[in-house]
């Protein structure tokens, strides 16, 4: 038994939504560091966002993977591992004084959290029960 139908389309739209908008960062990141962060067209800057590429690409390709393989209990685990990232994001943006990098990574947070709490209270199929 699969999650309801509005559970599985608002997970999987929360992918999508995460996977593009951070994948968007992930890629400026590494293209344009300094559009960014002032400084970010030195070396150590440039290094640091392709280890944060890095990071980001496993965890977003996992999003995509399960979202397309309809896989919802891994989708769920991977929604959640993202809200927890997008939590420290918005306790990194809130320490900062940063009001855009604490609201925006905490509406991820939110609706990640949800997305994956929403998969998670859906009746696992009989045979895995």
């Amino acid at each position: 038994m699969a999650p309801g139908r509005s559970v599985r389309v608002f997970a999987t739209a929360v992918a999508v939504l995460t996977v593009l908008s951070s994948g968007y960062f992930t890629v400026s990141g590494l293209l344009a560091p300094g559009i960014l962060v002032p400084g970010g067209d030195a070396a150590a800057p440039r290094a640091f966002a392709a280890y944060m590429a890095a990071r980001s690409i496993v965890l977003l390709g996992g999003l995509a993977l399960f979202a397309a393989l309809r896989a919802w209990r891994p989708l769920a685990l991977v929604l959640a591992l993202n809200a927890g990232v997008q939590l420290v994001d918005t306790v990194i943006g809130a320490t900062r004084h940063e009001l855009a990098q604490t609201l925006g990574p905490a509406c991820f947070a939110l609706l990640l959290g949800v997305a994956a709490w929403s998969l998670l209270r859906a009746p696992l199929p009989r045979h895995a029960a």
